[in-house]
C-alpha cells in the first residue's frame, strides 16, 4: 500500500494531462504507465516535503479540472472529509463522502472559486496566524505548509451540533492529520497520511474574522 495513493493521483493527473493533446498522438496509455512507474522509483518517501508537493501539484490540477470522480479518490472511505463552514458565529460541520453531492450552505459547489488561487510557490514554514487588525486577517499572507495539526486541539466539532457516534468519529479522523496547507486567499486543507497514501480529511471554509 505504501506509495499507492499518491502514485494513483498523480497517474490520473498525468493521464488527464494526455487527455487534453491532439488526437494524432498515441500509445497515451502506455506512455502514462510508464511514467507512473518512474515515479514510482523516483518518488521520496510519504514524509518528504518534495512527496507532498508533488501530489498537492495533482490536487490541485484536480481541483481546476472540477473532476468530482478523481477528487473522490482523496477522500479515505472509512472517514470522509470534514469540511467546515460558518453559520453566523457557529461553525458548521459536513461529512462528504461524494463531492458531486455536496453543496455549501449558499448552495454552491465546493469549487465554485477562482482556482487560480490554488496555484502558489507554497512555503514549508510556520502557519499565518488569525490576526483581525491585519488587512488581510492573517499575520502573513500567500500558501504555507506545515507537519502540524492545530485542528486537533481546537476541538471545533464540540460547537457543531453533532450526534456523539458522529463527534468521535471525527475526532478519530482529526487524529490522522499529518500536514496543514493554509492558503490565505482561499481555505485550510488538512491531510492525513495513512498507510502510505495521502488523503484529504479536513477542509475549513471559513472566512477569518466574519462571525
Amino acid at each position: 500500500m505504501k506509495k499507492y495513493n499518491t502514485l494513483l493521483i498523480l497517474s490520473l493527473f498525468f493521464f488527464s494531462c494526455a487527455n487534453n493533446k491532439p488526437k494524432e498522438e498515441t500509445n497515451t496509455v502506455d506512455s502514462v504507465a510508464m511514467r507512473k512507474r518512474t515515479l514510482a522509483e523516483e518518488l521520496p518517501p510519504p514524509s518528504d516535503i518534495r512527496q507532498f508537493k508533488w501530489f498537492y501539484s495533482g490536487f490541485v490540477k484536480i481541483i481546476s479540472l472540477h473532476a468530482d470522480t478523481l477528487l473522490n479518490k482523496l477522500i479515505y472511505p472509512a472517514y470522509g472529509v470534514n469540511i467546515i463552514e460558518s453559520s453566523g458565529a457557529l461553525p458548521h460541520l459536513t461529512n462528504v463522502k461524494s463531492f458531486s453531492d455536496f453543496k455549501t450552505m449558499n448552495n454552491k459547489a465546493f469549487y465554485d472559486f477562482d482556482t487560480q488561487v490554488l496555484i502558489c510557490d507554497i512555503q514549508e514554514e510556520d502557519l499565518p496566524k488569525i490576526d483581525c487588525n491585519a488587512k488581510d486577517h492573517w499575520t502573513k499572507t500567500g500558501c504555507f505548509t506545515r507537519e502540524a495539526n492545530p485542528l486537533k486541539d481546537s476541538k471545533i466539532w464540540e460547537y457543531c451540533s453533532l450526534s456523539k457516534e458522529q463527534m468521535d468519529k471525527v475526532v478519530e479522523s482529526s487524529r490522522t492529520i499529518t500536514r496543514t496547507v493554509v492558503l490565505t486567499g482561499n481555505y485550510t486543507y488538512y491531510f492525513s497520511l495513512i498507510k502510505g497514501g495521502w488523503w484529504l480529511t479536513f477542509v475549513d471554509m471559513r472566512k477569518p474574522c466574519e462571525a
